[in-house]
């Protein structure tokens, strides 16, 4: 059986662009650590203040990082109450 010509085509390496149906760009993000992170929401906000983006789709985005803020919190919370160390992945997502 033939594949459908109109797949996308592979995005690689950390950052790649990719199309959606409605021809927007759609920026894919690598692992997520606190560096990305950051960058996603300055570049957010820069494109808010350019008018490339609406502001409801910037609080989209910016009440998704609160999300991982306050997972993270919460987990580093729970860790203390049981007075264990930090977990790995915590600080893999700080320091990488």
């Amino acid at each position: 059986m033939k594949s459908n010509g109109k797949t996308a085509p592979s995005v690689k390496g950390k950052r790649g662009v990719a199309r959606t149906a409605k021809k927007e760009l759609v920026t894919v993000i690598g692992p997520l650590n606190a560096s990305s992170l950051k960058n996603v929401l300055w570049d957010t906000l820069n494109d808010i203040r350019s008018n490339q983006i609406q502001a409801n789709r910037g609080d989209a985005i910016a009440s998704q990082a609160r999300e991982i803020l306050r997972t993270i919190k919460t987990q580093l919370q729970v860790s203390s109450a049981a007075k264990r160390g930090v977990p790995k992945d915590i600080i893999e997502f700080s320091e990488r």
